[in-house]
């Protein structure tokens, strides 16, 4: 193994780290319930590394999942998000939920969500069988169910069905025959 290679990869993953932790902003922590206290000791970390404070999370946690080789079932908590900021996706074999507001006020100040959930495709499963549905207090379901097969018969019979002799037959017959 060369060592370009390596440092090519090492400083990807330095910036990805520089990015996602040293420059997130910091939160302070102390006490046991996590709030600022006069004299005792803090810890400062970077917000992407501990449970939020105050408020609620971001969104875009699974409240269930279910997934077999015939069928696939997820409640996605998308509350924070307005149905128009939501979007359903099949992309190749899997299923990509992505939600995105823009900045925007909240009690705390500013806050801009994104957040984007991919789920494989069980394997039976043909990609127009996936449906959506979101209910009016936030929980997004996402359903895909194979279809069941057709029972092959060997031999169908097809009804004749009787039809009154049409007027405009006998004219487009003598036609040809001119």
């Amino acid at each position: 193994m060369s060592t370009s290679s390596y440092n090519r990869t090492s400083s990807y993953n330095r910036t990805y780290e520089k990015r996602v932790i040293e420059e997130s902003p910091r939160v302070v922590m102390s006490g046991p319930m996590r709030l600022p206290q006069m004299g005792a000791a803090q810890i400062q970390a970077p917000s992407t590394l501990c449970a939020p404070v105050f408020g609620s999370t971001a969104g875009g946690s699974i409240s269930s999942q279910q997934v077999s080789e015939d069928s696939f079932f997820a409640t996605i908590d998308v509350s924070q998000f307005k149905p128009d900021d939501l979007k359903v996706a099949v992309i190749g074999q899997f299923i990509v939920v992505e939600a995105k507001h823009p900045e925007r006020e909240d009690e705390l100040g500013f806050i801009e969500r994104h957040f984007t959930r991919k789920f494989r495709l069980p394997r039976n499963v043909p990609p127009e069988a996936v449906t959506s549905n979101l209910t009016a207090d936030g929980q997004l379901t996402v359903t895909a169910v194979a279809p069941k097969p057709k029972e092959e018969a060997g031999a169908r019979t097809i009804p004749i069905k009787m039809v009154p002799k049409a007027e405009g037959s006998e004219i487009s017959s003598s036609q040809s025959n001119a």
